[in-house]
């Protein structure tokens, strides 16, 4: 797996914005520390290894500059590391799997390196850093390119938030399952008016998407991003003040497995919960028609319903 490369391609996805020197600073910052592991590797040069980690440093605080940014709309330029670092980490920001290798790069490098200056580093340890850091940028750049997909299309739906409205007026009050179904098809149906031939959506763009849309025509609905608890893991939760639907997403295949293996573990998930509606969302990039099926669970009186393109 080449790491540099999906770092890259992560950058390359996001559209213009203020954010985009300092990622790709970050990027520089990975590939020279990776030159200098090389030379270290070459040369057996020992001090090369801990410059790598100092290159790595460097690459770890610029993500968090532009985390920051983005994230909490914030500008980093006048705020201290040590500030912002604590911001991230403290304000429910970050994403759990994002704050865990927030915490371990922190913990087995960077602070290491940045309070004893005499502190030398071997070959194993600034390939783990460079790993580490690399890692860690990955997933932060998913979650930005999420806020970043979110406002874009939050702001794009606002302008026709009143004609889509109308059209879910129709569904019954108190039906949340109907009404995620129907927010799912409009959805869907917005994606296909606007596609551009060719382009392919990187999950965290879809999610983001879909958490803009739902924002814009449906602000009283509660939706929960990557639910985790006790081993449970689940991809989206919508909430009204008197229900909940789960909704599992998948990206579309012509594989029946893929729905059999969709189903089982949402019923699973619902078994586990106490949950009794659930939606199986099957996407695609170009958007379009969603076809229904409904699929009833009689043993706690529940109801699946998996939406795929036509």
């Amino acid at each position: 797996m080449d790491l540099l490369k999906i770092l890259r391609s992560k950058i390359d996805i996001l559209q213009e914005g203020d954010y985009i020197l300092g990622l790709q600073a970050v990027l520089l910052h990975i590939e020279t520390a990776y030159r200098h592991l090389l030379r270290g590797q070459e040369l057996e040069d020992e001090a090369a290894f801990t410059d790598a980690i100092y290159r790595t440093n460097q690459a770890f605080e610029g993500s968090l500059k532009e985390a920051y940014r983005v994230l909490a709309q914030k500008n980093p330029e006048k705020e201290r590391p040590f500030d912002i670092e604590n911001f991230l980490s403290n304000n429910n920001v970050f994403r759990q799997r994002v704050l865990d290798q927030f915490t371990n790069y922190r913990k087995d490098w960077r602070n290491p390196s940045t309070h004893d200056y005499t502190l030398g580093f071997d070959e194993s340890e600034a390939f783990l850093a460079i790993v580490s850091v690399t890692a860690f940028a990955c997933l932060l750049l998913d979650q930005i390119t999420e806020k970043v997909s979110y406002m874009q299309v939050k702001t794009e739906t606002d302008s026709k938030q009143t004609e889509i409205q109308k059209r879910l007026a129709s569904v019954e009050k108190g039906d949340l399952l109907r009404l995620t179904t129907e927010i799912l098809r409009e959805f869907s149906h917005q994606q296909a008016a606007c596609n551009v031939e060719g382009f392919k959506r990187s999950e965290a763009q879809f999610y983001g998407e879909l958490e803009g849309f739902f924002a814009s025509v449906a602000p009283d609905i509660e939706v929960v991003r990557e639910f985790s608890r006790n081993n449970i893991r689940i991809d989206l939760i919508i909430s009204d003040k008197s229900s909940r639907v789960l909704i599992e997403m998948k990206r579309i295949s012509s594989r029946e497995q893929v729905v059999f293996g969709g189903v089982k573990q949402l019923k699973h998930l619902m078994n586990l919960t106490g949950i009794k509606y659930a939606i199986l969302y099957l996407f695609s990039d170009t958007g379009g028609e969603l076809e229904i099926q409904e699929h009833s669970i009689s043993d706690i009186d529940g109801k699946i319903i998996i939406l795929k393109p036509q």
